[in-house]
C-alpha cells in the first residue's frame, strides 16, 4: 500500500480484500530518511547506516538509535536534532515542489523487489504484528518475509507502544464508523 496513513489503510485494505498479504511502504520511507540524515550529520555514507524507523509512520514513528550501527560500530545518534530535521522534511517537500519526487516510489520498488525475490534483505514495512499493522523490518529471503524487529531500549518499547495504541484506535474507531470488520 501507498497511502495515508498507511498502516491503519493497509490493515483496513487487508480486512475488507481478503488478501493473505498487504504490506505498507511508509516506514520503509522513514527509515531511508533517518540514515540519509543520519549519515549526513556524521559525514558518513547513507550505505553505511543500518538503523530502523518503525511504529507509525508518522508522529508516533519510533527511531530505533540504540540499535542503529555505522560501518558496524554502535554510535551516538543525536536524536533531537535528527528528529527535528525528520519532522521539518514534510513541511520543506511541501513548501519546495508541494510534492515527494522519489521517496515512496523508492520505498515502493524496494519493498517490491524484497516480496518478490528479486533481492533478499530486510525492508521496514507496515505489516500484521501483534494485532495491529505496524511499521516493522523484515526480513526477506527468496520473497518469504519474517519480522526481524531490534533490540528496543526501554523509551523506544514506550513509544513503540503508544504507535501500537493510536493505530489501534484509529482502525478501530474507522471500522465502527464504517462497520467494517
Amino acid at each position: 500500500m501507498v497511502t495515508n496513513p498507511v498502516d491503519v489503510m493497509s490493515r483496513l485494505f487487508a480486512t475488507v480484500s481478503g488478501c493473505d498479504t498487504v504490506l505498507g511502504v511508509g516506514s520503509n520511507t522513514d527509515s531511508a530518511r533517518y540514515r540519509l540524515a543520519l549519515a549526513r550529520h556524521l559525514g558518513a555514507t547513507a550505505s553505511s547506516v543500518q538503523g530502523h524507523v518503525i511504529g507509525e509512520h508518522g508522529e508516533h514513528a519510533v527511531i530505533c538509535a540504540s540499535s542503529t550501527t555505522v560501518n558496524g560500530q554502535s554510535v551516538q545518534v543525536p536524536l533531537e536534532e535528527i528528529r527535528a530535521e525528520l519532522s521539518q522534511r514534510p513541511a520543506r517537500i511541501n513548501a519546495g515542489i508541494g510534492r515527494t519526487r522519489s521517496g515512496p516510489a523508492g520505498a515502493t520498488m524496494s519493498a517490491l523487489t524484497h516480496a518478490l525475490g528479486i533481492t533478499d534483505g530486510v525492508s521496514e514495512l507496515s505489516a500484521p504484528w501483534r494485532g495491529v499493522w505496524l511499521g516493522i523490518p523484515l526480513h526477506f529471503t527468496a520473497g518469504h518475509p519474517t519480522v526481524s524487529m531490534p533490540s528496543l531500549n526501554p523509551s523506544e518499547a514506550a513509544q513503540r507502544q503508544a504507535a501500537e495504541t493510536k493505530v489501534r484506535t484509529a482502525f478501530d474507531h474507522i471500522t465502527q464508523e464504517t462497520r467494517i470488520r
